[in-house]
């Protein structure tokens, strides 16, 4: 079973998103806290990374840069800014 895991600071989102892909048979982890989720990501061994971009303590491209510093996991990019900057910052 895939593991991925889930930062989204909106807890109807965030619990929308690991119902659905627990039903599709995905095993899902999420943290409602920020302070330390780059340590809680990797030692958590998912496959996958689902990050918001707009979180209340660090900022999604902030975490993403962290990660990519120790790994090489795929990340998905969730949010709801749709300017080309942020697009090609997001890459």
């Amino acid at each position: 079973m895939a593991k991925i895991y889930i930062i989204e600071d909106d807890p109807k989102i965030r619990t929308e998103l690991s119902l659905l892909l627990t039903k599709y048979g995905y095993e899902c982890r999420a943290s409602d806290s920020f302070e330390g989720v780059v340590d809680a990501v990797l030692d958590d061994g998912a496959q996958l990374l689902l990050l918001d971009i707009n979180l209340p303590v660090l900022d999604g491209y902030h975490i993403c840069r962290e990660i990519r510093k120790r790994s090489d996991m795929p990340i998905i990019m969730l949010t709801a800014k749709g300017e080309v900057f942020d697009k090609v910052l997001g890459l």
